[in-house]
């Protein structure tokens, strides 16, 4: 239980797998004659968008290595998490695979606990083009939600279909008018992805050989159980012996009155 350390890194994972979706958008401009000018790919960076927008608002000056930020970017954020009690499974499950190191030994983990984690995405540009063009590469794939292969927990090989649920859209201008300020409007996009978070992992044997005893109930009921006399017994184990999971291997059963 608590002071057993373990890191399945799921929340690193989520994050990760939020913004991967969106690091591949780009922008076009063109001349009146709708020739294609400029190709810019927008960067994404995890972080608050007040964190750009500080250095947004800095001064470029190459001697102090200082350079203003440039726009079209965009940002992400991990905002909340919430325990969802809709999606909740039975607890008891389990999930197996062969050690990867030993195949005489499984890893185990049980059913992993949904939750929900909010995001956020800020889409910073200079002008309404470039935040158009950003949106209508995102928005059509929801409806509301865009499902995502993700690798939840390689270890025992578990892959599942997470939902990324948009929420809402909000826009700010921050430009106030002077000629000094440097524009910038921004587009905050909100999300909740659909997730689980998994326990610690276990190594457990491979039972490879199962003994059934059978007794005779109708004479020997009142008597405990160590004084009782075997009916007969059944040993099942695979042949051969050293077979492994992917091998091929029938069993051998031993009946013995």
């Amino acid at each position: 239980m608590f002071g057993t350390y373990f890191y399945n890194k799921n929340i690193r994972n989520i994050v990760i797998l939020f913004g991967t979706v969106f690091n591949d958008i780009s922008i076009r401009r063109t001349d009146a004659a709708n020739v294609v000018k400029e190709e810019i790919k927008v960067p994404i960076a995890y972080g608050p968008a007040e964190k750009f927008l500080v250095r947004l608002r800095e001064e470029t000056d190459i001697s102090k290595g200082k350079v203003g930020l440039t726009l079209p970017r965009m940002s992400f954020e991990f905002t909340a998490i919430n325990y969802d009690s809709t999606r909740k499974l039975t607890t008891t499950k389990q999930f197996k695979a062969v050690h990867a190191t030993d195949s005489a030994k499984l890893k185990r983990v049980y059913t992993p606990v949904p939750y929900n984690f909010d995001f956020t995405l800020s889409v910073m540009v200079r002008n309404s083009d470039d935040g158009t063009q950003i949106l209508e590469q995102i928005l059509p794939y929801f409806t509301p939600a865009y499902q995502v292969t993700m690798n939840e927990m390689s270890t025992v090989g578990i892959k599942r279909d997470i939902p990324i649920v948009f929420t809402g859209l909000s826009t700010e201008d921050t430009y106030e008018g002077d000629f000094i300020t440097r524009r910038a409007l921004i587009h905050t996009l909100s999300f909740t992805v659909h997730a689980f978070m998994y326990g610690p992992v276990d190594d457990i044997g491979i039972i490879k050989e199962v003994d059934v005893y059978k007794y005779d109930q109708t004479n020997q009921a009142d008597l405990p159980a160590a004084q009782r006399v075997k009916a007969s017994t059944t040993d099942i184990k695979p042949n051969p012996t050293t077979a492994d999971a992917d091998d091929d291997y029938g069993y051998t059963t031993t009946y013995t009155e």
